[in-house]
């Protein structure tokens, strides 16, 4: 008996459907004839946290770092233990003699379930199935080509090998950064990251080519062309601007008043339906549209995918589909037509044709995910109104694919006077297509204002008609910069950051990586995890993003403080392009996992000395702020944080052991409270480590709380007279 296991439930339903035999439901799996079929939720096991390799790494101390951690440790994440021993169970039943691994197509599906076997310890054989259209015809195919999994070695080491170096970099840096950052009195957390950097750093660099940018004067000269007693509007085309009205001057007197050649060219063009989401083109169109945060719309369309498996895999980063979804079209047009029971959709649906096969349903264009769009299920419990929207734009972005395109000509009339040239351009709708239900599609064009429009048909024409210049206005302009960054504008650049690269070789690599990936374009860190990096950076500090539906993002000192600080390599995509290169060779096993964490990790080390007496830290001082050295251990400064029950005061260096806890008294720390000391009287009777401290709350009363409530301990005691009550 085979025992399939899925990255996903909905895989597992799809490979469940694909298999012959009698249908058996049981808890987290489904037997299928002489098979069964189990799932993962995505990661279920994570690497241990430093503490777990070892008690003492709960400090965070600059001479333990690099930690030594010579052998990774997978542990279960807390929401999947039950599901996690399900399948463990079932890989030890003796009812299983075979494993097959059902990971998505790509090194993070391979290892996700090379992690679960590994944690098994089990000696069954492994197998591998790739299934990337979940259609019964397409999973048969698919299983019917099963192969070893040993053939996957080279994806999984690799998988696990750039995992692996994430979690040095991240763990190791962010600690080192923190504990000198201390001592500097700046209080917080300075994560870094292989992802989560760069992405400050485009931010950072925008901010600053916004904020120093100076406009310079500049001027465009617009001509009135009398052709047949109709006046056409044409612009001086140059290759540079004109900084010297001296010159346009000169332009607009040898100008006025001429004949000019005419030349035109007209071309037939078609725009085609835009293609379904992936999740980035998603969240950007619900930035733009209904002021959505990245992260929101993970969440909105995670529950539309789990709660109400109203849609396909939501974390793509795909928009092709498989070309049998061609054949469920009919299907899937039914559902949406009933979960969307209103005039619009109607419309749509009636104005469609399911003959029609656009460019979206194509096998060579599709990664180890496809492109997000409706299932055929009846959705039985109410959406809310976020949900309803969203679903909403994914499927009209569905429906839309069996439309005609538009089709249209396009005249451009080309006016030369004294080697001077002046052009216009005009776009005319021969047949409207899958605009005519839909005018108002978004088309992932930036909306620019036809300045110089012209209300003559231009394609009317001829070369050997006659154009006098009769009037040449100069229009004083001024440069301006790139704008701030907004939510839709930076997820739309985070997959192509190679443009703003000047290394060719780092461009060529991060080109490369994404060379067999559609829609993606020398970009960093996946469509699913982007939305992630951005709200750390807002939480902790790095950015801002403003309230309003436009959602402009923006860098704060701590965050351009930050990248001051940081190594080019770890501010730029250059570390993950890099890595790149070496990963290929893992994958072909002409390099070790081993040999590259050990280059990784000495890297590491290097950063670590490098920054070590740093003096640079000192930027990140606010001299507005007081400060208070900490009475106890005389190293750290005392700052203030908000608690559960209210603000109180901590010591800097509480990571370094300090537990001194002081109440808030009007923004100042109140020293009249009874600190802890090795009077067992205040000792915790609870976890017998900590130490009980004397605290007030907003309503002004006393109470206790333990030292370790940071490490859990919840032990809290009225307050009697200045002691805790028992």
């Amino acid at each position: 008996m085979r025992l399939f296991i899925a990255e996903k439930p909905e895989l597992g339903r799809a490979i469940a459907e694909g298999l012959d035999g009698d249908y058996k439901s049981g808890e987290g799996y489904i037997q299928k004839g002489d098979d069964i079929v189990t799932w993962a939720f995505g990661h279920i096991l994570e690497l241990a946290k430093p503490e777990e390799y070892d008690e003492k790494y709960k400090l965070w101390k600059l001479e333990d770092l690099p930690l030594p951690i010579k052998e990774f440790k997978y542990l279960p994440k807390k929401d999947s233990k039950k599901q996690l021993k399900i399948i463990c169970d079932l890989i030890h039943s003796d009812k299983i003699t075979s494993i097959v691994n059902c990971g998505d197509a790509d090194d993070e599906g391979q290892i996700l379930v090379d992690e679960i076997v590994q944690y098994s310890k089990t000696s069954k054989p492994v197998f591998r199935v790739l299934i990337n259209d979940l259609t019964p015809k397409a999973v048969k195919e698919e299983i019917a080509n099963i192969k070893p999994n040993a053939d996957f070695k080279g994806m999984s080491e690799r998988g696990f090998a750039r995992s692996q170096a994430d979690w040095i970099v991240g763990i190791n840096l962010t600690r080192a950064y923190t504990i000198i950052a201390k001592q500097n009195n700046f209080d917080g957390v300075l994560s870094v990251g292989r992802v989560q950097t760069p992405i400050l750093g485009l931010i950072v660099a925008r901010d600053k080519e916004f904020e120093s940018f100076k406009s310079i004067d500049y001027y465009s000269l617009l001509g009135d062309f009398e052709i047949n007693n109709n006046i056409i509007k044409a612009r001086l085309k140059t290759e540079e601007k004109i900084l010297d009205e001296n010159i346009a001057k000169e332009i607009k007197e040898t100008c006025e008043n001429q004949n000019a050649s005419i030349n035109l060219k007209t071309e037939n063009k078609k725009e085609y339906p835009p293609l379904p989401y992936n999740l980035l083109v998603l969240q950007a169109e619900c930035a733009k549209i209904f002021g959505f945060s990245p992260d929101k719309t993970l969440q909105i369309t995670q529950s539309l995918r789990e709660k109400h498996k109203a849609i396909t895999y939501n974390r793509s980063d795909c928009q092709y589909l498989p070309e049998t979804m061609f054949e469920e079209a009919p299907k899937i047009l039914n559902s949406i037509k009933e979960n969307l029971n209103n005039d619009e959709i109607q419309a749509l649906i009636a104005g469609s044709d399911t003959k029609i096969k656009s460019k979206a349903f194509n096998d060579a264009n599709i990664s180890a995910h496809y492109g997000i769009i409706p299932t055929q299920n009846k959705i039985s419990s109410q959406l809310t109104q976020d949900e309803l929207v969203v679903y909403d734009l994914i499927a009209k972005r569905f429906i839309i694919q069996f439309f005609h395109p538009r089709e249209y000509q396009t005249t451009t009339i080309s006016l030369e006077i004294n080697q001077r040239i002046f052009t216009a351009t005009q776009n005319k709708t021969i047949k409207s297509g899958f605009r005519s239900l839909w005018e108002n599609i978004d088309n992932d064009k930036e909306e620019e204002q036809d300045i110089d429009k012209n209300e003559y048909d231009l394609s009317n024409l001829k070369d050997n008609d006659i154009a006098k210049c009769s009037l040449i206005q100069i229009e004083k302009k001024q440069t301006k910069p790139r704008p701030y960054y907004t939510m839709t504008t930076l997820l739309k650049d985070l997959n192509s950051v190679a443009k703003y690269v000047t290394d060719e070789r780092i461009k060529k690599l991060l080109m490369e990586k994404d060379r067999d990936k559609k829609g993606e374009s020398g970009g960093i860190g996946t469509p699913a995890t982007r939305s992630n990096h951005i709200k750390t950076l807002i939480e902790r500090g790095y950015i801002e993003v403003s309230k309003d539906k436009k959602q402009v993002v923006k860098s704060t000192k701590k965050g351009k403080d930050l990248i001051a600080l940081s190594p080019k390599s770890l501010t730029t995509p250059d570390m993950t392009a890099l890595w790149f290169e070496q990963q290929k060779m893992i994958e072909t096993l002409e390099l070790q996992r081993k040999q590259f964490l050990e280059e990784v990790t000495k890297e590491v080390i290097d950063e670590i000395q490098r920054i070590s007496n740093n003096q640079d830290f000192k930027i990140l001082e606010n001299e507005n702020k007081p400060k208070i050295q900490c009475p106890q251990c005389n190293k750290g400064f005392l700052t203030k944080k908000k608690g559960k029950y209210g603000d109180f005061w901590g010591c800097s260096e509480y990571q370094e052991g300090c537990k001194a806890i002081y109440p808030d008294n009007k923004g100042t720390p109140n020293f009249e409270t009874k600190q802890a000391n090795n009077d067992t009287t205040h000792k915790c009777p609870q976890c017998n480590k900590g130490f009980l401290q004397r605290m007030k709350n907003k309503k002004g009363n006393w109470w206790w709380g333990c030292s370790e409530f940071k490490q859990g301990c919840k032990a809290m005691y009225y307050d009697d007279n200045g002691k805790p009550k028992f």
